[in-house]
């Protein structure tokens, strides 16, 4: 079942190999782990699944602008690429990601939950004032008083 993630402004849930056309636009996605796991307060696990993230293999001709890893979730700036799609790059890097924490972990089955939210940028909407609004998740989430104090982000721009 498709849980959509809380993220303010309208967005789509997307299912993964379907057939829709993200080609090349910028999208804020939002993914979450099967059950709100938070396996990501781990840091041995949490640099794992970045590892993961930033891939090559898994991104291909995608551009990962920015993203900030939560315990139990992940949001990411992607800008989809011609070979590589926004969907495609999204499903990759949640199995990627999936496939190492899980062998770190000594686990099986699901990490995330099936899906995940994405959210076109608007033509006229900047996408660095849109990684700035990403990047303050971890200061409200109480996991550091300074996004410099927290490990689990990165940004283009930056």
């Amino acid at each position: 079942m498709d849980m959509p993630v809380a993220n303010p402004g309208p967005g789509i849930l997307v299912e993964e190999g379907s057939d829709v056309p993200l080609q090349g636009g910028v999208f804020h996605v939002s993914v979450v782990t099967r059950g709100r796991y938070a396996c990501f307060a781990d840091f041995h696990v949490a640099w794992t699944a970045v590892r993961a993230f930033r891939d090559p293999a898994a991104l291909g001709d995608a551009r990962l602008l920015a993203w900030v890893l939560l315990p139990d979730r992940v949001a990411w700036l992607v800008q989809g690429g011609e070979q590589m799609p926004m969907e495609k790059a999204v499903s990759r890097m949640k199995s990627c990601s999936a496939v190492q924490v899980n062998k770190t972990l000594f686990r099986a089955g699901p990490l995330w939950e099936p899906g995940f939210k994405a959210r076109e940028l608007a033509p006229d909407e900047d996408p660095r004032a849109v990684a700035r609004r990403l990047l303050v998740a971890p200061l409200q989430a109480g996991l550091a008083s300074d996004l410099m104090d927290y490990p689990f982000w990165d940004c283009v721009w930056l």
